[in-house]
């Protein structure tokens, strides 16, 4: 590609030009924030040509149908030199009218490139590229270096799902798209539409047992977890506003606090350039729901904001063989919304972000009901200099959770309320880093402080009068500091090491009026991982560690009730330990690719919801550490890609994860683990062809599982088809339509012990937009 240089030194790439003169005006007047794609030609006085050159116009997009800026695209033809353009903002670009057998190539980070040949010249019909996600091993993860702006990687087994992958899934929420990746499962198999949020904890390769995480789950850096009891808010980002989710398997925590089992982030897409991206859907179930997010720049300021809301009746929990007339739809509304403002220097940048979030539900019977308000804000800095890149970030905020507890008849025709629980709580953090490269080799180096201060309000209500009683104060302050460290070394071309390490205090205080022990640990959680190079299209690697998580305040503090099932919390409880190994094989071809993992993992002291009593009408169950647990399984993944608009993909998980040796509770020693499948399989067909349309269907099977320790209360295997068809009205608007659960299949999600379902076969359609 010819170049020229304006007379500040300045360089630009000419695309296609006149004359000299004129791209060199051109380059110079052009302001440095636009990213052009091409130099629009001018005309003098001098005759004009007889014969103009005809112009091609052509789109890049995604299988979604939305367009992808920054896109490289290389146009070949017969006796002529290569030609390379840059997609403009709304995914176009602009060139001569090539003759026929022209060969036109598109790529972009994070898609696989995608060819046509033309066998015809276009005349009034323009050009567009579909691109799809790139196959597993080329995908570019930065999730493992602690924050959406760190590069330095770790050799783990990664699954990212891009905007595109969300927008051609049936599935509503982040969670239920999440479903499909190897080894992902909640505490119970319940969409986050339908169940309580603090059933909502997730886990990764068989680490369950009660409703926490056991992984940590970021949004741009920031934990999604809830800071008292650690389950996830699946409904606090628009799903507007997301680029990519990243899930690492295998732990996290030479870097993360509680990341035993991993880490999953959601990046949102960055303000520096501008874009509108909204939808408006309805669906079955009276669910009404709108997700947009707008940004753009101004000189050096970079502006977002993002929102969505939801509404929807909900489906009847209960299977209908055991429901009875105090059953009813579980209803639940959300509204979430953020806003961030940044500033682009040079050699350094900050940004400033506010979110609120705030959620209305009832369980599935009139008196069951929960509510959320959530408020957070965090600052971020950063900035180079000849002695690496620096970070630091703040964060805090403030959330309530208010939960009623009722007690139903055999008959399920009453229910009486038995306990109402209001828990306000605060939350602040401060980080800092600081990452240096020396030659092919990275060093981290970082600083975390956490506190978290909650408390409890626990009223009981009589089972003679109705009338509530005294109110129980619990609760306490968490507090924990952390220094960690990760070194990315490249001793070879094909070989890459990288060890690292973080060592936390931890300390919990409770509440005075509580008068209960308070607790003192220090952790160190280690990690090294190795990835070779095998051979052009094989690479292997392998991964030792050792991770930590702490109780949260909710297992320490806060009992609850579910059904018949009344579980108590406990001050007593102690750390979880893990050790912990992984290799995988992965294998890259022209247009497939597949990956193989195996894992190996030994928890100490796994919290479980241990069964104390069974009676006809109660079944009571604490909270308490299990003694050991195994967890190994394999995990495999495979894309083919037999047709440039067609995508093939396909999972399996098998995961055994047991009690060990329980000296303190010697009645679990074999049992299988509570809510973990012994299989997960799943497959996905996507075509996508912009003058037709792009099609979508998933398949996912989940073997059977227990929902107890004692192994008695069984949730059956199942298997759910979806599918989703979208057509492009024009390059800014896309409609769709979709069904989850196409043969409306009652699976099991729940034993308490009254058995519920999975959410009903759900149809849903409506438009989504792209500008510009």
């Amino acid at each position: 590609m010819p170049k020229s240089r304006c007379l500040s030194g300045r360089s630009v790439r000419v695309l296609r030009q006149t004359t000299l003169f004129t791209a060199m005006v051109a380059a110079c007047l052009a302001p440095r924030s636009v990213q052009a794609v091409s130099v629009r030609t001018t005309t003098f006085d001098s005759p004009q040509p007889t014969n103009p050159i005809e112009r091609m116009h052509g789109q890049v997009i995604d299988s979604s149908g939305a367009p992808t800026p920054g896109a490289t695209v290389t146009i070949t033809a017969p006796d002529r030199p290569p030609t390379e353009f840059t997609t403009g903002i709304d995914g176009t670009f602009v060139a001569d009218m090539p003759p026929i057998d022209t060969t036109i190539v598109a790529a972009a980070p994070g898609f696989a490139p995608t060819r046509l040949v033309l066998d015809a010249v276009p005349r009034d019909h323009p050009i567009r590229l579909v691109l799809h996600p790139a196959p597993l091993t080329a995908t570019v993860t930065v999730t493992g270096a602690h924050g959406s702006e760190r590069r330095l990687e770790t050799p783990s087994a990664t699954s990212v799902i891009t905007s595109a992958e969300l927008l051609n899934t049936a599935a509503e929420r982040l969670d239920d798209a999440l479903r499909h990746t190897p080894g992902f499962t909640l505490f119970r198999r319940s969409s986050s539409r339908e169940a309580n949020p603090s059933t909502q904890g997730v886990t990764l390769r068989g680490l369950a047992g009660s409703a926490a995480s056991r992984a940590v789950v970021l949004v741009d850096g920031l934990p999604l977890n809830d800071p008292f009891g650690s389950w996830v808010y699946w409904n606090r980002v628009p799903q507007a506003a997301i680029e990519r989710v990243e899930v690492v398997r295998g732990s996290g925590g030479d870097v993360y606090a509680d990341a035993m089992g991993g880490v999953i982030q959601v990046l949102t897409f960055s303000p520096r350039r501008p874009r509108v991206r909204g939808s408006l859907d309805v669906a079955s179930q009276a669910t009404t729901r709108a997700s947009l997010f707008a940004a753009g720049q101004l000189d050096r300021w970079q502006l977002s904001a993002a929102g969505e809301w939801l509404a929807t009746d909900g489906a009847i929990r209960v299977a209908r063989d055991e429901r009875g007339p105090i059953d009813v739809p579980a209803q639940s509304d959300y509204r979430n919304a953020f806003v961030t403002m940044g500033y682009q220097a040079d050699g350094w940048w900050t940004r400033g972000k506010a979110s609120a979030f705030s959620e209305d539900r009832n369980n599935g019977t009139p008196v069951q009901i929960n509510t959320t308000d959530w408020r957070e804000y965090s600052a971020e800095t950063s900035g180079t200099s000849t002695a690496g890149v620096w970070t630091a970030r703040g964060a805090g905020g403030t959330q309530t959770f208010y939960q009623t507890f009722s007690a139903i008849a055999a008959d399920r025709a009453s229910e009486r309320l038995v306990r109402v629980q209001r828990t306000p709580a605060s939350f602040g953090r401060v980080s800092g880093q600081w990452t240096q490269s020396v030659g092919s080799h990275v060093l981290l180096l970082g600083a975390e402080g956490r506190r978290t201060d909650a408390t409890v309000h626990d009223t009981g209500y009589s089972f003679a009068t109705g009338l509530p009683g005294a109110t129980v104060e619990s609760g306490g302050i968490e507090t924990s500091a952390s220094v960690f460290a990760r070194a990315s070394l490249t001793p070879t071309d094909r070989v890459s090491v990288v060890v690292g390490g973080r060592a936390e205090f931890w300390r919990v205080d409770p509440i005075a009026s509580a008068a209960l022990p308070g607790h003192v640990a220090n952790f160190f959680s280690p990690r090294a991982s190795l990835a070779w190079q095998a051979r052009e299209r094989v690479s292997l690697r392998a991964s030792a560690y050792r991770a930590y998580r702490a109780p949260t305040l909710n297992e320490l503090y806060k009992g609850f009730r579910v059904g018949d099932v009344v579980t108590a919390s406990n001050p007593l409880l102690d750390p979880e330990r893990l050790t912990g190994f992984e290799g995988g094989l992965e294998w890259t071809g022209t247009r497939s690719s597949a990956r193989i993992t195996g894992f190996w993992n030994h928890a100490d002291g796994l919290i479980t919801n241990v069964t104390l009593s069974v009676t006809p009408s109660l079944i009571s169950r604490e909270k308490q550490n299990a003694g050991r647990v195994r967890a190994a399984g394999l995990e495999l993944e495979a894309d083919v890609r037999p047709h440039r608009l067609v995508t093939l993909t396909a999972l399996a998980a098998f995961t055994s994860s047991h009690f060990l040796d329980a000296e303190s509770l010697p009645e679990l020693d074999g049992n299988r683990v509570p809510q973990v499948p012994r299989y997960q399989l799943g497959a996905g067909l996507t075509y996508a062809d912009p003058d037709v349309a792009t099609v979508t269907t998933q398949l996912r099977i989940v073997g059977e599982q227990f929902d107890d320790d004692q192994n008695e209360l069984t949730l059956r295997r199942f298997a759910v088809l979806d599918a989703l068809a979208s057509r492009m009205l024009s390059q800014r608007a896309t409609a769709f339509v979709s069904v989850e659960n196409l043969f409306d299949a009652e699976y099991d999600v729940g034993r308490t012990p009254v058995r519920t379902v999975g959410w009903p076969r759900t149809v849903r359609a409506g438009v989504r937009i792209f500008l510009p």
